[in-house]
């Protein structure tokens, strides 16, 4: 009796200890994947951050910071497995949904190779026309070309919403998990199709798929159906809008300030260019396609958009510009690093305002310098331009921010978003003719940004304000 008992007892441990190693390694695995989906994002924001401005059009498109590579179409373990594209061939901005949808392309990336804890590599896909082989322009004002939908994620069965519409999915990156039933990744045919590893599952929430672009209603897993059987084990993260273009932006505006000290210093004797004509058909333009030419500084302004940085670095080719001791070959091509502003229309994001004591061509009209309810300068500093990034479209305003034609794009209420405080139309006026308030701004809110031109005992810097 009591040997029996002892062995009831030792079962009873066995099996005890034997559930708790299975969840140990089941969270272990939890957590290795995890790793290698946020190992993943890094890889692809990087990528994307990094770019340096080296050329224009064909696969690995430079001039599009901000762009994404197109993913891996390739079996794992062939000889371009890892790589974008298909057998060598990357391109993915075509009207068909197939090749936005595959592995991720670490290799491409000049990254390792990434797999969740079944060992299977990770999927990824990206919303049409952010990849490197489209050479639209690409700015905040980004939106899927062709129609085509952001991405959206759920997870709970769909009860969950993981992303929102005021700052959508731009790409998701998925682990494939173990095999569920129906699914089957023997052949290279096999393992190239994504069924073989994304799943879709309807639920009382609606219908989801993991592999559906077109859909583009994606569901974080685990999720068993009714049977308890496991219906879907996709683990996804997304990047946002913001989370790929906040820094971009940033990078705009950092890279036109080095431009515009750049033509302060080398054309105009300690002086800033004007600002372009916001108005203006070159200032305004649309389409696939920037164009080199116009948009450059006015001299009878002293209120309106950045001028192309195009306008300023041909300002600057000439002999009489060119720094001691650089070839004239040396200073084109540092000039050139900044085409990837104009090529992109970043010129139309930001408004840029210079005050009399700093601006090359004195207007009337103009104070000799613009005033920024709420800022604080360093001590002794003067004020001597402003800089106010636009961020994305807010459709949440009333009326909503809209920037498709060129009549949109010469109204400033459509970039800048109303302050707090009591006059909300501040900033918004600074395009009028003449502004209620020249010359006067107030600390931005929602997705604006400020940055203020300083003048600190003779040497200026521009500084973000918070």
């Amino acid at each position: 009796m009591a040997i029996g008992l002892f062995l009831l007892a030792l079962t009873v441990l066995v099996l005890a200890l034997g559930t708790r190693a299975f969840r140990v390694s089941a969270g272990a695995g939890e957590r290795a994947t995890m790793r290698a989906l946020a190992d993943a994002k890094r890889q692809l924001l990087a990528n994307a951050h990094g770019r340096q401005p080296t050329g224009v059009g064909g696969a690995n498109n430079d001039n599009r910071p901000g762009s994404l590579p197109c993913p891996d179409l390739n079996a794992p373990g062939g000889a371009d497995a890892g790589r974008a594209g298909l057998a060598g061939v990357a391109s993915c901005n075509g009207t068909s949904d197939t090749p936005r949808l595959g592995r991720l392309p670490s290799l491409s990336m000049r990254q390792p190779m990434l797999y969740d804890s079944s060992g299977e590599p990770l999927w990824y896909a990206l919303v049409r026309g952010l990849d490197d082989n489209d050479d639209s322009p690409l700015n905040d004002d980004f939106v899927p070309e062709g129609g085509k939908p952001w991405f959206a994620l759920w997870s709970d069965g769909g009860r969950t919403t993981m992303s929102s519409a005021g700052d959508p999915v731009v790409a998701v990156v998925i682990a494939p998990g173990a095999i569920v039933a129906g699914q089957l990744r023997d052949t290279a045919v096999q393992q190239r199709n994504p069924v073989n590893y994304l799943e879709a599952a309807t639920t009382a929430q609606g219908r989801f798929s993991n592999r559906d672009l077109a859909l583009a209603r994606f569901l974080d897993g685990p999720l068993s159906g009714a049977d308890g059987d496991v219906q879907l084990n996709d683990r996804i993260v997304t990047i946002r809008r913001s989370e790929l273009f906040v820094p971009v932006a940033r990078r705009a505006a950092a890279e036109y300030q080095q431009l515009l000290a750049l033509w302060a210093e080398r054309k105009g004797g300690g002086r800033w260019p004007n600002p372009a004509d916001p108005a203006s058909g070159e200032c305004t333009e649309s389409g696939p396609k920037a164009v080199a030419g116009g948009c450059g500084p006015d001299a009878s302004r002293c209120r309106g958009r950045l001028p192309k940085s195009v306008a300023l670095t041909d300002d600057l080719d000439h002999a009489a510009f060119r720094p001691p001791g650089v070839s004239a070959a040396g200073w084109r091509a540092r000039l050139a690093t900044y085409h990837w502003l104009y090529r992109n229309r970043w010129e139309q994001q930001f408004f840029y305002a210079v005050g009399t004591r700093a601006i090359h061509d004195v207007p009337a009209g103009c104070a000799a310098s613009p005033i920024v309810r709420g800022a604080v300068l360093p001590q002794g500093a003067a004020l001597l331009a402003v800089m106010f990034g636009s961020g994305p479209v807010r459709s949440d305003l009333q009326p909503p921010q809209q920037r498709g034609s060129a009549t949109q794009k010469a109204g400033l209420a459509n970039y800048l978003d109303p302050p707090d405080g009591a006059m909300p139309a501040l900033n918004r006026q600074g395009w009028d003719d003449p502004p209620p308030s020249p010359d006067e701004y107030a600390l931005p809110s929602g997705n604006d940004s400020l940055y203020l031109l300083v003048d600190r005992n003779g040497t200026t810097a521009w500084l973000h304000a918070p």
